[in-house]
């Protein structure tokens, strides 16, 4: 059964104005609702009865916003009640706005090998072959979804939102549409994953209602657990073990494929003799990056930037102002 977000404090009517607003232009609101409930139902339980979000309460909102996640979560959450903080003060009531955080960089994510990324693809294929008539929809689906994300450094979201129309298998181009900040780009990929995907297009796997990759139960698309939980089970089947962490530590994730997409990206652009200053700002545009320093925080964020390299970007940022200073 569908939630129903219902709104009881004192700014309901001002939140449900401000969602109403957020999706007349064009945004998602999912996680605006999620963050702006959890506020409704602080203010219910402190029963504020002025209209007005002073720093004493939103301090503490924040604390038990901080309580049961990550650091980085937690200041995605600020930043969506930073822009209603801001649709308040227009509506002139007193709102504290927060200074804009600064993201924890102190996560550095998982860079795999040449091989770990074919054993892991392997593993992708070998649990198709094992799978049972009724989970082989949802195994080829992963498989094919785990060399989008290899191949293209697409982020989860993006590969699972695609259409079978945003695949054209003639030019090899993925047309990614409404990511990141609702922006459209499109996407070349390499000869080999096209025909991987022309295959899957054309063979009796259902796509329906134009979804590439449909749940086989529900009229949806695959959700982001469910491909977590194979890659999962890919990292294991390919002797990729994840070290114990405490329970908000970020471990080796499907994300981390996106990392080495840039990685590999910038390796290889070096190792060609391109000019970084020229092809760092395509590199961007193709993940999806607002500017180019998203992607710097890709790189300088990995292990497997080692020193030689650092020294490259080093080199490029005080010719052309490239990146920030690097941090070794």
């Amino acid at each position: 059964m569908k939630k129903q977000w219902i709104f009881k404090s004192i700014f309901a009517d001002e939140i449900i104005a401000y969602l109403n607003l957020r999706m007349s232009i064009g945004h998602r609101i999912n996680n605006d609702r999620f963050v702006l409930h959890n506020l409704d139902s602080y203010l219910q339980t402190i029963e504020l009865k002025e209209k007005h979000l002073p720093y004493s309460i939103i301090e503490e909102w924040f604390s038990t916003l901080a309580a049961n996640t990550g650091a980085n979560t937690a200041i995605v959450r600020i930043s969506h009640y930073t822009q209603f903080a801001n649709y308040l003060s227009s509506l002139g009531y007193h709102a504290f706005i927060p200074e804009k955080p600064g993201a924890d960089h102190s996560y550095v994510p998982y860079i795999f090998s040449q091989r770990e990324l074919d054993e892991i693809v392997k593993a992708a294929d070998d649990t198709v072959k094992t799978s049972t008539d009724y989970g082989r929809h949802t195994a080829i689906c992963c498989a094919i979804i785990i060399r989008i994300l290899i191949g293209c450094g697409l982020r989860i979201g993006e590969a699972l939102s695609l259409r079978t129309e945003d695949v054209d298998i003639e030019t090899g181009v993925l047309s990614i549409r409404k990511a990141k900040e609702n922006k459209d780009r499109l996407v070349p990929m390499h000869n080999s994953l096209t025909n991987v995907l022309r295959l899957y297009i054309e063979s009796s796997v259902p796509q329906k209602d134009g979804l590439l990759f449909p749940s086989k139960r529900k009229m949806k698309t695959i959700s982001t657990e469910v491909v977590r939980g194979y890659f999962n089970k890919y990292l294991e089947l390919a002797g990729i073990h994840k070290p114990p962490l405490d329970h908000k530590g970020r471990n080796i994730c499907i994300h981390c494929l996106r990392h080495t997409f840039a990685v590999f990206s910038f390796r290889q652009l070096h190792n060609e003799g391109y000019d970084l200053y020229d092809e760092t700002p395509i590199l961007s545009y193709y993940m999806g990056h607002e500017n180019i320093y998203g992607t710097e925080t890709y790189l300088h964020n990995s292990s497997e930037i080692k020193s030689d390299m650092i020294e490259v970007m080093e080199e490029y940022n005080h010719a052309h102002g490239i990146f920030p200073e690097v941090t070794r």
